[in-house]
């Protein structure tokens, strides 16, 4: 009964995809996974190359007959991946079923797959035949083996594991003229964080591929919890798949774990969710293929196969996500971890003790000290030269003690008119390379903080480093940009004009916690609205301090010790998109940071990212940070800088 009512299940959410103008007209199969979204393959809709020029077609299934139009797709191509594509139907109000994805990357074995076919001149009818996965086709194709022949019209149809009850893939091609055809694994629809936006489609946000897949959990969610609605609950359907007894990881726990998940921020980037798991099972990761994780549900969907199901290993992993997330989504995170304690209690006393695990706790607080700005600070000082201001500098370097106020002189340069800017990261590359290779902990490397004038702090000091050629073939972080492998901030030369209780006031706001974004789209929000800002707001200056160094300087004027700025391309006009995207970026950045002692650190995380070509960090790109703490004021010239 069980397979029958997941087979019935199946067929609600499949839906076949045909022109406007001819309803009888098969183009191909799609299935819902989401509220008001199809899945599908690229290639059943004709035109697909020009994709904006498409237009409306129609979407049958039990919900009725329902105009539709193209939404997401990743550019075609022959890699099976690239044959996916999301329909969006135009009316949002449609009820209608999805089907249940996995979030397992092994291939299934036994499959049955769904869609439609049209004899000639007869309608359109449905269609299923078992198969078994015999093989694989690159890093997402999944080879369907010769027990039954696909009709022409299942391409896009749904693929359902008969084993665990879940939909694993879609139906991409059929052998023709022969049984058997290829699959593209769910796991592909990982590549839609890189999806193409159609005729300006919006309805999935920057993140395409976890805002559906978040709404896809919560939908089965709903039927679950819905009593009117029980019988269609997939999920109370797959129960009857899996053995019973202690120690089982049931679909009802991935459904209520998936569902909580789908409410926290998602991970920052892979390697954040690969850490968790090493600290849940203590053992990395390995994604097959090019579907390494890209929320956390993936990285639940992994713990089926290094864990074997082992519950334990499942709430170790969501006690971690929730810690992590506590920071930036309290409420949604806290639900998280009493859900898991509640689903510990079902465990046997001697596993329940193993939630309270010290490397847990140990984990977390590791986590929270390393994000904070402590340690040594190493400071440089680029003064401009008095008769030439624009292009010579005088520079001195010195180190900060522990102790609030205590700084010791290291070096400083001997040119009479100054260096230029070009010159300078090769001036500077050894006096600071011999001073921070003594500062430097074994934890912890100094951090870098750069005393500049206004107009220069569009100024890359991040991307220098200690010398122009590499002395090894072996990576040494010596040769990397300083950025990379520590934080570098910058520190305004204008900060006397500031009153100091003014700065300290400001810097007790964002040292204290609750950081908030204050953004500062010059001159519609001019100094009014830095003075009245709450005591945690950091503001965002969506201009380069050479386009907007006028709003910098009337952060530094009132008081203000945290700002971020875009050091990229100068505005072409007024704000946009763009500087909206940016906004909410950084509000989430600060929401992670929680204060402002951990920013510098979460912007050199980030950096890290972009050197390891993490595309969802290139946003972070021109993010420049300033960071001056009262508490270390910049000593006196001391005469050592004047000008001849």
């Amino acid at each position: 009964m069980t397979a029958a009512k997941l087979e019935e299940l199946t067929r609600r959410a499949t839906v076949r995809i045909g022109p406007q103008g001819d309803p009888d007209r098969l183009w191909g199969t799609g299935f819902f996974v989401a509220p008001g979204w199809v899945l599908s393959c690229a290639h059943v809709i004709p035109g697909v190359e020009q994709p904006e020029a498409v237009g409306t077609f129609l979407v049958h299934g039990r919900h009725g007959s329902t105009p539709a139009r193209l939404g997401y797709w990743l550019g075609g191509g022959f890699d099976p991946e690239q044959d996916l594509v999301l329909i969006r139907l135009a009316d949002d109000s449609v009820r209608h079923a999805c089907v249940r994805l996995g979030d397992r990357s092994d291939a299934p074995s036994r499959v049955t797959v769904y869609g439609w076919r049209a004899a000639e001149g007869c309608k359109p009818q449905t269609w299923s035949g078992h198969c078994v996965i015999n093989g694989s086709d690159g890093s997402s194709g999944l080879t369907l083996g010769p027990e039954t022949e696909i009709p022409h019209g299942a391409s896009g149809g749904p693929v359902l594991d008969r084993d665990r009850g879940v939909v694993l893939g879609v139906v991409k091609a059929r052998r023709r003229g022969k049984d058997g055809g290829l699959a593209i694994a769910a796991t592909a629809l990982r590549g839609f964080a890189r999806a193409v936006p159609v005729g300006g489609e919006q309805g999935l946000g920057r993140e395409p591929y976890r805002e559906l897949i978040r709404a896809h959990d919560q939908w089965h969610h709903r039927m679950r919890e819905e009593p009117a609605s029980a019988a269609k609950s997939w999920v109370a359907a797959q129960e009857g798949l899996v053995p019973t007894g202690e120690r089982v990881w049931t679909p009802r726990d991935s459904a209520a774990a998936s569902a909580l998940l789908a409410e926290l921020p998602p991970p920052v980037s892979t390697r954040e969710l690969e850490s968790l798991i090493e600290v849940a099972v203590g053992e990395e990761p390995l994604w097959p293929g090019a579907v390494a994780a890209r929320d956390w549900r993936d990285g639940h969907g992994w713990l089926y196969e290094t864990a074997d199901g082992d519950d334990i290993a499942f709430l170790h992993y969501l006690l971690l996500v929730a810690r992590t997330c506590a920071a930036e989504r309290p409420g949604p995170a806290a639900e998280l971890e009493r859900w898991v304690q509640q689903r510990a209690g079902q465990l046997p006393v001697y596993y329940r003790a193993l939630l309270k695990t010290p490397r847990i706790a140990a984990w977390v607080a590791a986590r929270a000290a390393g994000a904070e700005a402590g340690g040594p600070v190493v400071a440089v000082e680029l003064r401009p030269d008095a008769y030439r201001p624009q292009d010579r500098f005088h520079w001195r370097i010195w180190t900060w003690a522990e102790e609030a106020g205590c700084f010791r002189p290291w070096d400083e340069g001997d040119e009479a008119e100054g260096a230029s800017l070009a010159e300078l990261p090769n001036l500077l590359g050894e006096p600071l390379h011999d001073l921070l290779g003594r500062t430097d902990t074994k934890d912890r490397p100094a951090r870098l903080e750069f005393v500049l004038p206004v107009e220069c702090f569009d100024e890359g000091v991040h991307l220098w480093r200690f010398r122009l050629v590499a002395r090894s073939m072996r990576p040494d972080p010596a040769d990397q940009p300083f950025g990379v492998h520590r934080q570098v901030v910058l520190r305004p030369l204008e900060r006397a004009a500031t009153p100091r209780e003014l700065h300290r006031e400001r810097w007790l706001g964002v040292a204290e916690g609750a950081l908030e974004t204050l953004p500062l789209r010059w001159p519609e929000a001019g100094s009014e609205v830095l003075e009245a800002a709450p005591a945690g707001a950091v503001p965002l200056v969506c201009r380069t301090a050479g386009d907007g160094a006028e709003p910098l300087r009337e952060v530094i004027r009132a008081g203000y010790a945290v700002a971020l700025w875009h050091r990229g391309d100068p505005h072409q006009s007024g704000c946009g998109t763009p500087c909206g995207d940016l906004e909410d970026r950084v509000a989430r950045l600060l929401r992670r940071a929680r204060r402002a002692g951990a920013l510098p650190e979460e912007l050199r995380m980030l950096r890290e990212r972009i050197s390891r070509a993490d595309a969802d960090a290139d946003w972070a790109e021109p993010l420049a940070l300033l960071y001056d703490d009262p508490d270390r004021p910049l000593p006196e010239p001391a005469g050592l800088l004047n000008s001849p």
